[in-house]
């Protein structure tokens, strides 16, 4: 299990890795999302790699999974997502996350992955495609209607990445992540895990297992060898379920590091359940 870096949006890299090291567990997710974190694709560059793969090391924290999203099917997207590649094989993970794109430039998409497979191939990685969040019109909008998408390419080398969360708020909370999961457990290689309350007011991100998303079901069908990743965007608000919105300032640490360690015993409590 990993925990991704996006808690801390507003801090540093190095404050993210320590804090996340502190609260024992084993793995980091470094995460560069448009809308959750600012960056620039100079960072995909070997020596930040390089620099932040040392930094995890000294803190005894591996990495096996970074997010660093895209639109598969823009025009620079094969460019974007080569020096994604070389960046995650940097830090020696294993799964490299992403958007896929609209379902309307499939065509597209499949091009951009089928130009990359082999660099996926030879550097040993995973490229694991995750169902957003919000919106519509995505080619990967559910695990079900990505599967098919999955199967089609026919390589180990590309899987879903389950987003629990984005199933839920998606979907307008017409799903939960078990029911959506059940019929493409073949095609995922990696999933994450978000919470968010449902209010009057909209959707409050929070702690895994503070929420309304279905967490007891969702492990019951969940591969237990299947890698996961705690992704707690705490910055972001959904008022009215709209698009998410980054709050002005960042969240104060102390209620990052009350809403990680509740969310780390949730999810343990989940391994030791009986099902």
């Amino acid at each position: 299990m990993s925990v991704s870096t996006a808690l801390f949006d507003g801090y540093s890299m190095e404050l993210a890795v320590e804090e996340i090291a502190a609260v024992g567990a084993a793995h980091v997710e470094p995460a560069f999302i448009s809308g959750y974190v600012d960056f620039d694709e100079g960072l995909f560059a070997a020596a930040h790699a390089a620099k932040l793969r040392r930094a995890a090391e000294h803190a005894g924290l591996g990495i096996n999974a970074v997010s660093a999203h895209l639109d598969l099917s823009g025009a620079d997207a094969a460019d974007a997502l080569s020096r994604r590649i070389g960046f995650a094989a940097g830090l020696g993970a294993s799964f490299l996350i992403t958007n896929a794109g609209p379902a309307r430039n499939s065509a597209a998409i499949r091009a951009t992955i089928d130009a990359l497979l082999p660099r996926l191939e030879e550097a040993g990685m995973v490229l694991a495609l995750e169902n957003p969040g919000h919106g519509s019109g995505d080619l990967l909008g559910s695990a079900r209607s990505g599967a098919s998408f999955v199967r089609d390419i026919g390589s180990p080398y590309v899987r879903l990445n389950h987003d629990a969360g984005n199933i839920f708020t998606y979907s307008g909370e017409t799903m939960q992540p078990a029911q959506d999961i059940a019929d493409a457990i073949d095609t995922v290689g990696h999933a994450h895990l978000k919470d968010v309350v449902s209010t009057g007011e909209g959707w409050a991100f929070c702690a895994i297992g503070d929420g309304s998303v279905d967490y007891a079901s969702y492990w019951a069908v969940l591969p237990a060898t299947l890698p996961v990743s705690i992704e707690l965007p705490l910055r972001l608000q959904r008022p009215q379920r709209n698009d998410p919105q980054r709050r002005s300032t960042p969240v104060d640490i102390g209620t990052i590091r009350g809403a990680l360690r509740r969310s780390l015993e949730f999810v343990n409590a989940l391994d030791n359940a009986e099902f």
